[in-house]
């Protein structure tokens, strides 16, 4: 889990960075749109699972520094002219320094109370999303302008395809080096107990205060992607439905590992699409399947799809390990007398 990262973690991003270079060639637009969709909420997915499957810490604002990464990179290159490789760090960095101030207080309260005092700064986020109508755009929204990367238009599907996913790509391989360094041993520490982790010498808050800044780095790299295929953007895609959208992406994948989440943005995401072709009217029971998805998986999956997927996969191991064990065990050591040696 430590340590260097296996080879076949770098063979898999390249490979899919050369999905991203080649499949706007072959794929019709709308299936880059869905594309796109589904890399952004992998990078936010990702930056929620460093909160709530890697440090145990039932944070919900993570739709508030979504939001803060798309107005902030669209305002500062509609406004000030900044391009995208300059604005979109620029607002996830002001995205982490609005976690990092969040953090302060709120890594005094656990459990509900941690949970209701970020779900109410996301409220206040949105509020002031809506009202400021100067700055934002506030109900009536904001137009987007098509961002210029290194000379490369994006703005739309095809031409935003690649930058995503380079995006997902370099986010991905961070995420992989944090984890596996000494302040993922730390997230998992204070996951599993803080009490013990302070024991070992871990310093719980400055831990916690960091794991929410770079979750909110996260969330406001996502912000940036958005404003890379998207034309406009309006306070109602910051809601409490997009927090349910993600939260069940997590829980529903496999929280505290990478490949959980990903599968569950694939699962969760394409839901939508699965019910256009189902009865006609289910679609507007999205959000009620959302809550009960995520219902039932809190139940019964509590480590998620792909938690139970390793469970079932060691299951079918055992007997063969035990098999080579057995076989190990009754040949005894090997007997050289009489060879030559």
């Amino acid at each position: 889990m430590y340590g260097e990262l296996p080879t076949r973690s770098f063979i898999l991003i390249a490979a899919l960075l050369g999905l991203g270079i080649v499949l706007p060639l072959l794929l019709p637009e709308y299936f880059l749109y869905l594309g796109n969709m589904l890399m952004m909420y992998a990078v936010l997915a990702i930056g929620l699972d460093l909160l709530l499957g890697w440090s145990g810490q039932f944070a919900f604002a993570h739709i508030a520094f979504f939001g803060i990464g798309i107005y902030g990179t669209a305002l500062l290159h509609t406004r000030l002219r900044i391009p995208f490789v300059i604005g979109m760090p620029v607002a996830a960095g002001l995205a982490g320094l609005t976690g990092w101030l969040l953090a302060i207080p709120s890594t005094r309260l656990r459990t509900v109370y941690l949970a209701l005092a970020t779900y109410a700064f996301a409220e206040c986020a949105q509020w002031v999303f809506r009202t400021w109508d100067g700055v934002t755009g506030g109900s009536d929204g904001l137009r987007i302008k098509p961002p210029s990367v290194l000379g490369h238009v994006a703005g739309t599907d095809p031409a935003a395809f690649p930058v995503v996913a380079v995006v997902l790509c370099l986010m991905l391989v961070a995420t992989l080096y944090l984890t596996r360094s000494n302040l993922g041993r730390h997230l998992c520490a204070i996951r599993d107990s803080e009490h013990v982790a302070a024991a070992s010498g871990v310093d719980v808050k400055r831990v916690k205060i960091v794991a929410f800044a770079l979750s909110a780095i996260y969330a406001g790299v996502a912000g940036g992607t958005y404003t890379l295929f998207q034309s406009f953007v309006n306070p109602d895609v910051l809601g409490v439905g997009q927090l349910i959208l993600v939260l069940t992406m997590v829980v529903v994948g496999g929280p505290g590992s990478i490949i959980g989440v990903l599968l569950g943005v694939v699962l969760i995401g394409l839901l939508p699409e699965a019910l256009r072709a189902a009865p006609r009217g289910l679609l507007v029971w999205q959000e009620f399947l959302y809550g009960l998805i995520l219902m039932l998986a809190v139940m019964f999956m509590p480590r998620g799809l792909w938690g139970l997927i390793e469970a079932q996969l060691s299951v079918r191991r055992a007997p063969a390990k035990q098999a080579v064990s057995a076989a190990i065990g009754t040949s005894g050591p090997l007997d050289l007398k009489g060879t030559g040696r």
